[in-house]
């Protein structure tokens, strides 16, 4: 069986978090926690930045990643929030980094590209008018600002209330929007 390097030196960074501040974990550090080559590690990621970003995109992100229609919007964001909430420690100080290549500018770019995809999807497959993409852009700017203040705070609600707010509000102001009234994308299942 083939070691996956990504998700070892993935887990190495996590669990390095827990011990010392991210801005202070170094390649070294990483090589020397997994035994992995500094070579092995540069064929698959640029620097540390893009291994912070690969680990939240495949650590946190989950049911997000792979666009699937078999799961709602609200159970997409409530493993979100449950992801968010297992590495909250790793992305509160990656969310902190300010500088090129950063966490927090990945988020943007993501959560705007899925949101697209998501609503020309369900607009079976058809290209969203400017009206669409604008309502789309800008609820997908607001979602990702508010999951980035739940991670920076000490006492924040729990995931399921972040996933039940954020898509209720999804479903109040983008389904007429994009869809109609009857839509069905942003349903929430009842307490």
């Amino acid at each position: 069986m083939a070691i996956d390097i990504h998700n070892l030196l993935a887990d190495a960074l996590l669990m390095l978090c827990e011990q010392k501040q991210l801005t202070s974990i170094t390649i070294k550090d990483l090589l020397k926690t997994t035994g992995v080559s500094r070579q092995t590690f540069y064929n698959r990621f640029r620097d540390k930045n893009d291994l912070i970003q690969w680990t939240y995109q495949h650590k946190v992100l989950g049911n997000f990643l792979n666009n699937s229609p078999d799961y709602t919007y609200y159970e997409n964001t409530l493993s979100f929030y449950r992801n968010i909430d297992a590495h909250r420690k790793f992305l509160k100080q990656a969310c902190a980094m300010r500088e090129q290549n950063c966490l927090m500018d990945f988020m943007l770019w993501f959560v705007v590209d899925y949101d697209i995809r998501w609503h020309t999807y369900h607009n079976h497959g058809n290209p969203l008018s400017d009206e669409q993409l604008f309502v789309t852009k800008y609820h997908s700017i607001a979602s990702i600002q508010a999951a980035i203040e739940w991670i920076s705070s000490d006492h924040p609600e729990s995931p399921e209330v972040m996933a039940r707010r954020i898509t209720n509000i999804r479903k109040i102001s983008l389904s007429d929007t994009l869809f109609g009234k009857d839509c069905e994308i942003y349903k929430i299942p009842p307490l």
